[in-house]
């Protein structure tokens, strides 16, 4: 990876002014910022966006990053542009949230001879003042110093380019609006409701479905945890399903490898075409909580978990004389296939 353009600037909302800061390469700043763009350029991002239709500012402004000379101008516009969605943002959501005080890094990384990424991010400031004044400690881990990134996808062939992707990255549990839709002009490529019923289906599918061949007791146990989880309110966030609802759970079967099964999940979304972090639509996911009770080694009972008060009375225990115990089920089809059995 090549790094022809990097620019750091200061969003001063305290002087309301953005400020360059200079990248010093005799202290430590160069290596803070090769570290972040490394991180950064690494990341897959958590949800892709497109342009919204109508908006052009942030699309001139990457179109003039990419084919233009004048990178620091168009940087010193973009910066102003966020410290001023900053302000609204804050003045919007005061009541809510604290917005971080922070830089912003843009810059453009040659990954091939045509394939080029461009960054715009924004990092802990704290975090720049410790490496510029020499005094390195035990500070946060590189991604937990980039609070917000934007990253395109770019193919450069012949001095004409095209974008083939673009996604971004937020430290925080969901989001961020104003830096997605209100900054950089953006919509989601897939919406919440797409998101989570492709998301679960391809789980269901890819995942838990071919647990059931190795065994039956985990693949019920794991359904209906996922179940549970796509079903709550909140954000999906794949990482948090592979390592805390998969990762964390003790199988039945010894032999049933969680770790591979939670790296499989990981790298659903990219090979699967859906975001990493969404906000759930519950409503959308049909699919209920069954109980799967054993009955023989061939035979099983699937109960949906729908919470039917009739239950009790399509499902009754029976005691023989001799103490044989048994079940009866209320059913027409039931009993139709037990008389062919005959």
């Amino acid at each position: 990876m090549e790094v022809p353009y990097i620019q750091l600037v200061k969003i001063d909302h305290d002087n309301n002014r953005v400020v360059v800061e200079s990248i010093d390469e005799q202290k430590n700043i160069k290596q803070y910022v090769m570290d972040m763009i490394r991180t950064i350029s690494e990341n897959i991002g958590e949800r892709e966006y497109l342009f919204k239709d109508g908006e052009e500012t942030m699309k001139m402004y990457l179109n003039d990053f990419i084919c233009k000379g004048n990178r620091d101008d168009i940087t010193l516009n973009i910066a102003n542009r966020l410290l001023t969605k900053e302000k609204d943002a804050q003045t919007k959501y005061a009541h809510i949230t604290q917005i971080q005080k922070g830089i912003m890094l843009a810059a453009l990384c040659k990954m091939t001879d045509r394939d080029y990424k461009v960054i715009i991010s924004k990092a802990d400031y704290s975090e720049f003042l410790e490496e510029a004044s020499g005094e390195r400690r035990n500070g946060l881990p590189t991604k937990k110093k980039i609070f917000k990134s934007f990253i395109a996808n770019i193919t450069i062939v012949d001095e004409v380019y095209t974008i083939s992707k673009m996604v971004t990255f937020d430290v925080n549990s969901s989001q961020a609006k104003y830096w997605y839709n209100d900054f950089l002009d953006l919509e989601a490529k897939l919406d919440d409701e797409a998101n989570t019923k492709k998301a679960f289906d391809e789980i269901n599918a890819r995942i838990l479905t071919p647990i059931k061949k190795d065994s039956k007791d985990d693949y019920w146990c794991l359904y209906n945890s996922t179940l549970r989880y796509m079903r709550s309110d909140g954000v999906f966030d794949i990482d948090y399903y592979a390592n805390e609802i998969l990762g964390k759970y003790t199988p039945i079967n010894p032999n049933l490898r969680i770790k591979d099964i939670c790296k499989k999940a990981l790298e659903l979304p990219e090979k699967r075409n859906f975001d990493k972090k969404f906000t759930k639509v519950p409503k959308v996911i049909k699919k209920k909580l069954k109980a799967i009770i054993s009955l023989t080694e061939d035979i099983s009972l699937s109960v949906a978990d729908n919470g039917n008060p009739s239950l009790k009375k399509i499902i009754k225990p029976y005691k023989d004389g001799e103490g044989r115990k048994f079940i009866m089920v209320k059913s027409d089809e039931g009993y139709s296939y037990a008389k062919g059995l005959e």
